[in-house]
């Protein structure tokens, strides 16, 4: 996982996404475009990640936040 969008992607696109996470497609519209995701979120993401077979790490969000944060 390189990008916000293919976290999404992975879960089946922004409708799935904000119906998993509870909130409004268009507040996952805007993570992706802002390459976002809440930090409070990483523990719930990543062990629905782990339920539904994807591969998504902690790494993944680090490196995802840090590449974010040099630009």
């Amino acid at each position: 996982m390189r990008t916000v969008s293919d976290i999404i992607a992975s879960f089946g696109g922004p409708s799935a996404f904000a119906k998993f996470f509870g909130v409004s497609k268009s507040t996952v519209n805007t993570w992706r475009r802002r390459n976002y995701l809440p930090p409070e979120r990483d523990l719930e993401l990543v062990k629905e990640a782990h339920r539904r077979k994807i591969d998504l790490t902690y790494e993944h969000l680090a490196k995802i936040r840090s590449v974010d944060a040099a630009a």
